[in-house]
């Protein structure tokens, strides 16, 4: 894994191996101690960050 901060964000370089450890975590987020206000909007990060990923 790889990280660099770019101006405003991070650009987040991944191997093959760890996309699908990411890909893997997104699927199962959990909102355990998750403020409810939140839940919505980490779910749809969850899910652009998955459809963006590579499928394998």
């Amino acid at each position: 894994m790889r990280i660099e901060r770019q101006a405003d964000g991070v650009r987040i370089e991944l191997s093959g191996a760890e996309v699908r450890l990411l890909r893997r975590a997104l699927e199962r987020a959990s909102f355990i101690d998750t403020p409810v206000s939140e839940q919505a909007e980490i779910a749809a990060f969850c899910a652009r960050a998955l459809e963006a990923l590579p499928a394998k």
